[in-house]
């Protein structure tokens, strides 16, 4: 049994990929070995140890300018107050694996002590293919998870010594299935559903634009962010009674998608996009960017489009609410269950506590 830390900043304060991943991989590997969440938002009643380390938390944004591209961000010196603070426990609690979420100066911090330490050091990618995760194989984890093929061959080929696992983000099909009870929303069907936070580079106002030129779908935007004011602006003078913005709960929006009729997704890059499975888990076609990542997550239970192509973009969502998948949404989920991904990293941490 290994004693596993899982550092995640914005635990409790936000939903998103890091921390769905944080709390789903803590509770299953949790079975096997003791785990804790160091994060800085409030703690609820879980399975596994979770301890706060306050450090004046704030609602996540994107990293802006220069200061963000050397980690001296607001943001970035909040991770790195939280980490220094978080230290002191990881070093007292002689963890044999340490999880590093939320890169940047958490990064450096926990690869100087893990000298001292000996603990293992596992970092997911989940920034994806570009600065942000060639800063984190910078710092020779014990082991870099890849969440696609395309994402291994790319850190490979940057830090060829570095020891690279390929394992994707998973969904919770107890809670994401074609049977789960369908949330009646005021929006004529065929809908189209978007969940996203609204920042710049989800390029949810494509997605409007897109829909918009269509004849009868209508948006569902699952979501927030700092784009908000923007994207509800043009939500509603483009597509006026076929839009609708909400913010749900996480444990609540897998009702949503089985409200829909096809799920879309107009982000530039993704290092793995959990919203992709959660949908295809709930039996929804995706229309989303062509990439070898997402063609690979996809595989034909949807549809790769160019999304800055409106007119392109458009036709793609027409014809994926119109055409019958069958169950090849399911079916393609079914490769990203937690179960199977959490069983996938314990053989990994077998591994590196193998080598001591």
């Amino acid at each position: 049994m290994a004693n596993i830390a899982i550092l995640s900043f914005y635990s409790g304060i936000i939903e998103r990929g890091v921390e769905t991943f944080a709390r789903e991989m803590a509770k299953r590997l949790s079975e096997k070995h003791k785990v804790t969440i160091f994060q800085a938002g409030a703690t609820g009643i879980e399975k596994f140890k979770v301890i706060q380390i306050k450090a004046r938390p704030t609602n996540h944004k994107t990293s802006k300018g220069i200061l963000g591209k050397i980690y001296l961000d607001q943001i970035s010196m909040k991770v790195l107050i939280f980490t220094l603070k978080v230290m002191p426990k990881v070093v007292k609690g002689k963890y044999d694996v340490i999880f590093v979420l939320n890169g940047g100066w958490q990064t450096v911090i926990t690869r100087i002590v893990s000298k001292f330490s000996g603990s293992k050091i596992i970092i997911p990618g989940e920034a994806g293919i570009g600065s942000d995760d060639a800063w984190n194989l910078l710092f020779r984890p014990d082991a870099f998870v890849a969440l696609t093929k395309a994402q291994a061959k790319w850190a490979k080929k940057l830090t060829p010594e570095v020891k690279i696992a390929t394992i994707p983000n998973g969904v919770d099909l107890a809670s994401f299935n074609p049977k789960v009870p369908t949330k009646e929303v005021p929006l004529e069907k065929p809908i189209v559903v978007c969940t996203s936070a609204l920042d710049v580079y989800k390029r949810v106002d494509l997605t409007i634009k897109a829909v918009a030129k269509t004849k009868n779908l209508s948006l569902l935007v699952l979501g927030d962010g700092e784009m908000r004011g923007a994207i509800d602006s043009l939500g509603k003078r483009l597509l006026s009674k076929r839009y609708l913005r909400l913010v749900v709960p996480h444990d609540q929006i897998a009702h949503y998608y089985r409200s829909g009729n096809v799920f879309t997704l107009a982000s530039k890059s993704e290092a793995f996009g959990t919203s992709y499975i959660e949908a295809m888990a709930c039996n929804l076609p995706v229309v989303t960017t062509g990439d070898d990542s997402r063609a690979e997550i996809i595989g034909e239970a949807g549809i790769l489009t160019d999304p800055p192509d409106i007119d392109q973009y458009s036709k793609d969502l027409e014809l994926a609410a119109n055409t019958d998948f069958k169950n090849k949404p399911y079916i393609q989920s079914l490769m990203f269950s937690w179960n199977k991904i959490a069983e996938k990293y314990s053989v990994l941490i077998g591994e590196l506590l193998s080598r001591k």
